[in-house]
């Protein structure tokens, strides 16, 4: 299990750091540093301050929705934090990750975290989020790494429970004459 978690994380990183920021960014290197000296709820409370905070937040959260492997890596340690609107607004981030580089999201998060990440984003309407969820499926699906791990599976499952358990639900239409004229 390690060596393929090892493996996941190795193949992801190949596929992305060509196309990601190899430099460590001043913003992310600064938030680190705070967390190691503060933790995860004084970080979060830093991020959730109404003007510098606010555009922090924003920054971080668009670099570890486009991959940035810092970012994503900082923002999985930060939405462990208590429930606040940080922590929402880092899963909503870590969820248009791993709709990019779902391979090294994967790796970074817990089994119990999947789930979370694996959704669809707040901002979607309906159709947006059908049509996502079943691309993200199908992407799984094709990927022989994510297929054959257990987070690939578990998150192919929470993308399918909220396919066909939630919001997104469409009833077919019937064609029969009777049910046109009711």
């Amino acid at each position: 299990m390690k060596s393929t978690l090892c493996r996941l994380v190795l193949c992801a990183a190949a596929v992305i750091l060509p196309g990601s920021a190899l430099a460590a960014d001043a913003l992310v290197s600064d938030l680190e540093q705070r967390l190691a000296r503060g933790g995860v709820e004084s970080v979060n409370e830093v991020l959730s301050e109404p003007t510098a905070g606010a555009a922090m937040m924003s920054r971080l959260n668009r670099q570890a929705s486009a991959c940035e492997l810092q970012a994503v890596s900082l923002t999985v340690r930060l939405a462990r934090g208590g429930p606040s609107r940080a922590v929402q607004a880092h899963e909503d981030s870590l969820r248009a990750a791993t709709g990019r580089c779902a391979r090294f999201v994967l790796a970074l998060v817990s089994s119990a975290e999947v789930p979370r990440v694996c959704a669809s984003q707040a901002a979607w309407g309906a159709a947006q989020t059908a049509r996502e969820l079943r691309r993200r499926i199908a992407a799984i699906d094709a990927d022989p790494l994510l297929r054959g791990t257990a987070q690939g599976q578990a998150c192919r499952a929470a993308y399918l429970f909220e396919l066909k358990n939630t919001r997104v639900t469409l009833r077919v239409a019937s064609t029969s004459p009777a049910a046109r004229e009711r």
